[in-house]
């Protein structure tokens, strides 16, 4: 799936469908073998699809319609950013898996290098390019779950928003087209908010629902909102960033004030799902957790479970309010 993806086999295909492997590996500049055996393999997976014109002639390939869908890099629901941001940032610390296990910790240093302090900051946001490749990645996954989240619950109740964390506002969009009423703050690193312009689609860019706001949300006042938004936050951060993080949001809450929460939800006997079973296996500070453990987290600070959404996507939803 990453080389497929890097080597521009899905856009190929997309662009130009019935090629035979010969044709492919012209136009990707593989060998011929190299080519037939990737594209099998994608075959196998369900990602690409096989015909043949006639018995005596090569087989031709097409993209599956979850391929089309998902992995062509102008596809409005495309993973593909996501995907190459998984091959250079990911997959390098699972070519390290053994001393993870081991140590119980992120093999960032030996994947790359160098030994990050903070994560997020040193390998994603020093140099404009890995920004851009970080927030490409967000933004596609974002446009993928983002009406999921967005519409999990009635959120009709609430005026004003605060998507913490909320990078490139496709959330927040998706939440403002779903909600009338509803005017959406996205609170971000100063790196992530400069950016943002490359992300706005045209036709939201008189969008004055959604505004931006930079700062760094463990440090700074946090937006005054009656909803904030955690979308792929928690899972991320060690304990104590969280419980500073949510403290932060009780203190500016009001009684009635929600919580939006968006992660994976693990099943409370930790047999599934395997995204967040294998996703925790990158040793990140953070930790994957089900739906009772985040209610237990935020019900320290103040809040009550409301409303538990499994979504049938790539993350699941609960609403929490203040009391």
């Amino acid at each position: 799936l990453f080389t497929a993806s890097k080597m521009g086999v899905f856009d190929l295909l997309q662009k130009s469908p019935g090629l035979d492997a010969e044709q492919v590996a012209a136009e990707i500049k593989a060998s011929v073998k190299g080519t037939q055996c990737l594209l099998e393999a994608l075959v196998s997976l369900g990602l690409l699809t096989p015909s043949d014109q006639c018995h005596h002639q090569k087989p031709v390939y097409k993209n599956s319609t979850l391929a089309a869908q998902f992995l062509g890099s102008d596809s409005p629901f495309s993973l593909h950013s996501y995907i190459l941001h998984t091959d250079n940032v990911v997959w390098p610390l699972f070519s390290h898996l053994e001393n993870a296990v081991r140590d119980g910790t992120n093999q960032h240093e030996q994947a790359f290098g160098k030994k990050a302090q903070d994560l997020f900051q040193d390998t994603y946001y020093d140099s404009q390019a890995l920004k851009l490749r970080f927030m490409n990645a967000m933004h596609s996954i974002a446009k993928v779950t983002g009406k999921a989240v967005a519409t999990a619950f009635d959120l009709s109740t609430y005026k004003t928003a605060c998507d913490l964390g909320g990078c490139t506002g496709a959330i927040a969009h998706e939440l403002t087209k779903a909600n009338p009423q509803m005017s959406v703050t996205v609170f971000d690193l100063p790196a992530v908010i400069e950016m943002r312009d490359r992300f706005q689609p045209q036709h939201l860019d008189k969008d004055h629902r959604v505004s931006f706001m930079a700062g760094d949300f463990f440090k700074d006042d946090l937006p005054k909102a009656d909803l904030y938004v955690l979308a792929r936050i928690l899972h991320d951060w060690a304990d104590d960033k969280v419980e500073i993080l949510l403290s932060k949001i009780a203190e500016v809450c009001t009684p009635g004030c929600g919580v939006l929460l968006s992660e994976i939800f693990l099943n409370e006997d930790r047999t599934g799902p395997s995204r967040g079973l294998l996703q925790a296996l990158s040793m990140s500070p953070g930790r994957q957790r089900s739906a009772q453990e985040y209610s237990a987290l935020l019900e320290r600070h103040g809040f009550t479970t409301k409303h538990i959404k499994y979504t049938d996507n790539l993350l699941d939803a609960m609403l929490f309010l203040k009391v």
